[in-house]
């Protein structure tokens, strides 16, 4: 069923990795509202994160049960209580390369492109070598790959070069492009938008 939701996500939200600031990003056209999105709905985990903006779009795998009730998607979801309490949904992580809060349901941010996400394997056969930075003498564990060494700690991410830029300064670009939209339409595809969970007064984690 299509609902007018009101999505007024972003007041002022403080973004991690540099100190970006978004302002104010609102959809009040016809929309089709995801179950996170009112107080009625089955308890959720507290505190937002990051989605894709075309989350709406994917409703009718929520509906369907196998879709998370965040970002819409299905797979590496996990299913919390039975019937009509029933709710999927991804566990929500920060990346490790720029913070930026999101679904956990890929390897890889969403946001910067580069950073990793937690509890993935890296590599064929990880172990600690397939978790530590690239640069010969640093034995840091890394949270991104990188051009020619392969992955970088979060100490190192101005080093590798991305087009002759620092990964650091590419990262960063990539985050305005995701989180504030700069650039415009042309890079709708990689946009981000915050989502509060459906009552911020509840505290239950559940995961």
């Amino acid at each position: 069923m299509l609902l007018r939701a009101n999505l007024a996500l972003i007041t002022m939200t403080h973004l991690p990795f540099s100190g970006i600031t978004a302002t104010s990003l609102a959809n009040n056209g016809e929309v089709v509202s995801l179950a996170a999105q009112d107080d009625s709905s089955p308890q959720r985990s507290p505190g937002g994160r990051w989605v894709p903006y075309d989350y709406p779009n994917w409703y009718h795998l929520v509906r369907d049960g196998v879709g998370c009730v965040w970002c819409g998607r299905a797979g590496s979801t996990t299913a919390y209580g039975e019937g009509e309490t029933r709710v999927v949904m991804h566990t929500a992580v920060a990346c490790l390369a720029c913070g930026t809060v999101q679904c956990n349901s890929d390897s890889e941010c969403s946001a910067c492109f580069y950073g990793w996400m937690p509890n993935w394997s890296r590599g064929r056969y990880p172990d600690q070598a397939a978790r530590q930075c690239g640069y010969t003498g640093c034995t840091n564990e890394a949270v991104a790959k990188a051009p020619r060494v392969g992955r970088v700690c979060k100490d190192d991410l101005r080093r590798p070069k991305v087009g002759g830029r620092p990964l650091s300064e590419v990262i960063e670009k990539n985050l305005r492009r995701s989180l504030e939209h700069e650039g415009g339409s042309r890079w709708e595809w990689q946009w981000l938008v915050w989502r509060e969970p459906a009552n911020p007064r509840q505290e239950e984690v559940l995961f």
